[in-house]
């Protein structure tokens, strides 16, 4: 709980950077690792209407084997053996938990579709809760949903505009 909450609080002095940054990386990864590299993804800045910030792919998805894996064990990356890939240290996926104590992913892979929640709970260590299974006929990917503040959905608009610029 506390390497947990160190990494969590201390790592990003510009946690909406860095979120917008990690995730919208991590879907051109996704893209990449399938041989798409071209496809864009799909992100949407918080708005009155949904107040999210959201990034989907449509990589291969994440097995359930994986998603513990990528999104609460630090330091454990899918990536590693590929130059081709931003990262490889297996802190991306986790930096929403820079900003919220919970967000929402919700993962297409091989015919279903599994909603989590991303969550600190009461020890300071990320949990990660099935929601839902559901068979889907949509392609395989990957959408990240951060929940964000009124306060900073300009931000979050201005940020990834400064991470995406020049893809």
């Amino acid at each position: 709980g506390i390497v947990f909450d160190i990494l969590r609080n201390k790592l990003y002095s510009n946690k909406i950077l860095a979120i917008c940054r990690e995730i919208s990386c991590n879907a051109r990864d996704a893209h990449r690792e399938i041989g798409t590299p071209n496809r864009p993804i799909e992100i949407t800045i918080p708005t009155a209407k949904d107040p999210n910030f959201r990034v989907k792919d449509y990589g291969v998805g994440i097995s359930p084997e994986r998603m513990n894996n990528i999104f609460i064990k630090y330091a454990a990356s899918t990536k590693r053996q590929d130059n081709s890939q931003t990262g490889g240290f297996g802190i991306g996926a986790k930096t929403p938990f820079a900003y919220v104590d919970a967000f929402t992913i919700n993962v297409r892979h091989n015919g279903t579709l599994r909603n989590y929640v991303a969550v600190i709970d009461e020890t300071r260590i990320g949990k990660l809760c099935l929601v839902s299974e559901t068979p889907t006929a949509q392609p395989n990917g990957t959408e990240i949903v951060v929940p964000v503040k009124q306060e900073d959905w300009r931000t979050f608009d201005n940020d990834i505009k400064k991470v995406i610029t020049y893809w």
